[in-house]
């Protein structure tokens, strides 16, 4: 009985000592470390035509137990815009599912923010108020996103619900997956049903309603100009020439953009002759500051 306790004793502790040993030896041999990326430049200049291979240039990835793992590392994220630059994240793993990160800046060599263009000037009657849309006549384009047009917010001033005729400020806003916004302030004027002079303004026909530059590049508000409308009705010097002949002198142009400082600023044509009312449109001027980088 005595030397059957024994036996069981040294089975049991040798059966520890076994156990023991294969627990050394699994944590030994379990991966603990981490795989690891590299690059060669920690900033890389891109161009918004390039795909996700550009990103991957001069990076590369090794772990201690698979190699060179460089073909599994992916684009993890990709930051919004901070001083003209974004962050890029990489992410690997290896087959025993540890994580490698790794972060550098991504500059773009042909970067422009959004733009918000407008073919009609925001101006209705009142007796059209209930139907208006003003995103109809609007429309955006981003260089990394494409058409943003379904994405354009119009923010009124609250002074609008008043319900009288006037100059109300719109807000037009609109803005990219790397969160750059493009913000216009332009004008809604609504008209009075009941002012018969209205009929009568013979309004500048302009090609667009809002332009676009960047600080100390001044544009040629002439160039814009393409005819007049009247009651809806447009007619241009392209194919109303004869009709129209005179008029194009007759219209006076004031620009009030300050060329030196970011900001949107009005132009405003004005058309008057002999027996014609007064009729003024604006076209709004986006001077846009230099872009780090060209973003």
């Amino acid at each position: 009985m005595v030397k059957l306790k024994k036996i069981i004793c040294i089975v049991f502790v040798l059966t520890c000592i076994v156990f023991g040993g294969y627990m050394i030896k699994s944590k030994m041999a379990k991966d603990h470390t981490p795989p690891e990326i590299t690059c060669t430049e920690e900033t890389i200049s891109v161009s918004v035509e390039d795909g996700e291979s550009a990103l991957m240039e001069g990076i590369t990835a090794t772990d201690n137990r698979d190699g060179d793992i460089t073909k599994s590392v992916r684009v993890a994220s990709m930051s919004h815009f901070i001083n003209g630059k974004r962050t890029v994240e990489y992410v690997v793993f290896d087959k025993a599912n540890h994580i490698g990160t790794l972060k550098r800046t991504v500059e773009y060599t042909d970067y422009t923010s959004p733009k918000i263009h407008m073919s009609r000037p925001l101006r209705y009657s009142l007796s059209e108020t209930k139907n208006v849309n003003l995103s109809e006549n609007l429309s955006a384009e981003d260089c990394l996103d494409g058409d943003l047009t379904n994405q354009i917010r119009t923010i009124l001033d609250d002074s609008y619900y008043s319900g009288s005729a006037g100059a109300f400020p719109v807000t037009l806003q609109v803005s990219n997956s790397a969160g750059d916004v493009c913000s216009v302030q332009v004008e809604l004027t609504l008209t009075d049903n009941e002012d018969r002079t209205e009929s009568r303004k013979q309004y500048p026909l302009l090609s667009d309603y809002i332009a676009y530059t960047t600080v100390n590049n001044p544009i040629d508000p002439g160039s814009y100009l393409i005819g007049l409308e009247q009651n809806g009705s447009e007619y241009t010097y392209e194919a109303d020439g004869e009709m129209l002949a005179g008029t194009r002198e007759a219209i006076g142009i004031n620009s009030k953009v300050d060329y030196s400082t970011p900001g949107v600023y009005p132009v405003e044509y004005t058309y008057s002759a002999d027996g014609v009312i007064t009729a003024v449109t604006k076209l709004y001027v986006v001077v846009e500051g230099e872009q780090d980088g060209e973003e």
